[in-house]
This record gives C-alpha cells, structure tokens and sequence, in this order.
C-alpha cells in the first residue's frame, strides 16, 4: 500500500474518499452573534429578578453591534439578539416604571392595608409571621415608608 500519495488505506489513487469535507468556514462574527442571542434570550426569562436583565440586555445589543463587523449586514442571531434583548429591558422598564408610580400615587391607608394582606398571605404560605423571619412586619415596612414620602 502506497501511503506517501497522502491515500487512506480504504481508497485507491482513483478514488476519492465520501466522508472527506472542505474545511468549515464559520462568519467572523458569528459567535458574538450567538452569545448575543443568548443573553437577549435571558434577558427576558429573567425578567422578575430587575438587574439582570437590565444587564444581559446592554450585553446583548453591543455584542449583536460587534458582530456586524465591517459587513453591511448583521447575522440573524444577532438580530434575533437584539430583538429580544430590547424586549426584556423594555419589559423591565416598564415594569419597574409601573409600580413606581403605584407606589408614589396610593395613600398611606392603601398602602398600610396593603402591607396587613401581604402579611396574612405571608403566614398562610409560610405558617410563620413575617415579623418572626425579618424582625419586621410588610405593615410596618409600608407604615415607614408612607412616614418617609409624608402620606
């Protein structure tokens, strides 16, 4: 068998091999693109814990503008990136926006009952006061801050 003519033992000078592949050329941005994705993708899963997706989402969109590269156009990972990524921060702005201005427009009764339900439903759930676990009750945290904005 003749291996100098770079020939695998399975084929011959006249055959060629149908397992050999070119190499896999992959677009220079692309795994900026990914991670993109990615983190525009947990930007909205992790909607509910405020400042990751606040942060996940920045990431998002500079990583999906880098992708680009001196290309004209982004790769549809990033754009998917970026969609997502502008989606759950707009979502957490909102969100954050929306009970801020609950919070300054209710009444201090309002919020002090307010405090008492959360209270109860603490208990119900936990079968222990919240007092018991904090060193303070939902009712007095609101009553403070009702005392702090003047309500």
């Amino acid at each position: 068998m003749d291996y100098n003519n770079n020939y695998t033992p399975y084929e011959g000078p006249n055959q060629t091999s149908q397992y050999t592949q070119g190499p896999v050329l992959h677009s220079p941005g692309q795994s900026m693109a990914t991670a993109s994705m990615i983190l525009g993708l947990v930007s909205l899963f992790t909607l509910f814990t405020v400042y990751i997706p606040l942060i996940c989402g920045s990431l998002a969109v500079i990583l999906a503008v880098l992708s680009k590269g001196y290309g004209k156009k982004m790769p549809l990972t990033a754009r998917v990136g970026v969609g997502t990524a502008v989606g759950g921060v707009t979502l957490i702005m909102t969100l954050l926006f929306t009970l801020t201005r609950i919070l300054l427009s209710s009444s201090g009764d309002d919020l002090v009952n307010f405090g008492k339900a959360m209270d109860e439903q603490i208990e119900q759930q936990l079968g222990r006061e919240l007092e018991d676990i904090l060193g303070q009750s939902y009712e007095d945290i609101m009553r403070d801050y009702t005392e702090i904005l003047g309500k």
